[in-house]
């Protein structure tokens, strides 16, 4: 047991019972001091009877929605901690209650050693020690923010599949702006990595031309590699890639993207993807901490 978890009180707002088990059981083995709803009604009901430190709260449940139950949340306190816990492509829904003040969110599944670190990040964070360094897990944006692609399809799905991220509204009040990137996967559903538009500008010119000292241009260059480009899978494409653990410094993660000219980094935990860490969040991190207003 983890003598800085002990008597953090935390209430679970999920319909799933087996993952209030699982969760519970983790957290408790960490000294949280687990309590359990498996409504919106009963969550409610449960924090006017004795308020938490902090809430985690399912966004999609039968009857009354996360979002509902935040309503409510907040008619009985406007500060409490609250983490929304998603599901694949729900993540935009999650956002819409930004306004209505979702302190954090969380996709589901969830790995308990991240959802702890998420916990600490988020009381720390509300108890104004805004001088400490912000870790990785509490920067990085969620992956089902970004496109979804496959290693066997071809290399113009990938340029539809950012495009139509692109075009997509962002929700008012939302942190996260349009996406320049899709990850892919194979048909196993393992990550393979991340392409970028700046990445489909270099795959446009010819290997001969990055290789040689002497490379002339000439008009119709464009056009003819767009039609080898057309028949060229992901997989054959796709280069070395640069990722990071979760529980990397921060600053590792930063020289990384300054030395790879890279806009993000996919970050993964056990192989497994649990997040993407931007330089726009970073430099956002930094002015805070540098005392800006932002």
């Amino acid at each position: 047991m983890s003598s800085e978890n002990k008597n953090i009180r935390l209430l679970i707002i999920d319909d799933e019972a087996d993952f209030r088990r699982a969760i519970s059981h983790g957290l408790s083995r960490r000294g949280f001091e687990i309590r359990e709803a498996a409504s919106g009604e009963e969550g409610v009901a449960a924090i006017k009877a004795s308020l938490p430190e902090i809430v985690l709260l399912d966004q999609k449940m039968p009857g009354m929605s996360g979002i509902d139950t935040l309503k409510e949340i907040r008619k009985i306190s406007e500060d409490l901690p609250v983490i929304i816990l998603t599901g694949h492509g729900d993540y935009h829904t999650a956002l819409a209650g930004i306004r209505l003040e979702i302190v954090d969110f969380i996709q589901k599944p969830v790995d308990v050693e991240i959802l702890s670190q998420r916990i600490h990040d988020l009381l720390e964070r509300e108890s104004g020690d805004m001088m400490r360094e912000p870790t990785i897990s509490e920067l990085m944006a969620p992956p089902d923010l970004y496109p979804k692609v496959y290693d066997d399809e071809l290399m113009t799905s990938v340029l539809k599949a950012i495009s139509n991220a692109y075009r997509k509204p962002i929700p008012e009040d939302s942190r996260y702006g349009q996406v320049r990137s899709a990850l892919v996967y194979n048909r196993k559903e393992e990550f393979l990595g991340m392409i970028r538009f700046s990445d489909l500008l270099q795959l446009l010119i010819p290997d001969a031309l990055l290789d040689s000292p002497y490379a002339s241009f000439f008009t119709g260059m464009l056009l003819a590699q767009s039609k080898v480009f057309g028949t060229k899978t992901i997989e054959e494409l796709i280069r070395k890639q640069i990722i990071v653990e979760v529980d990397t410094p921060l600053m590792e993660a930063v020289h990384l993207l300054v030395e790879n000219k890279l806009i993000n980094v996919p970050v993964v935990q056990k192989s497994k993807l649990v997040g993407i860490l931007r330089g726009r969040d970073i430099i956002i991190a930094t002015a805070r901490l540098a005392g800006a207003e932002l």
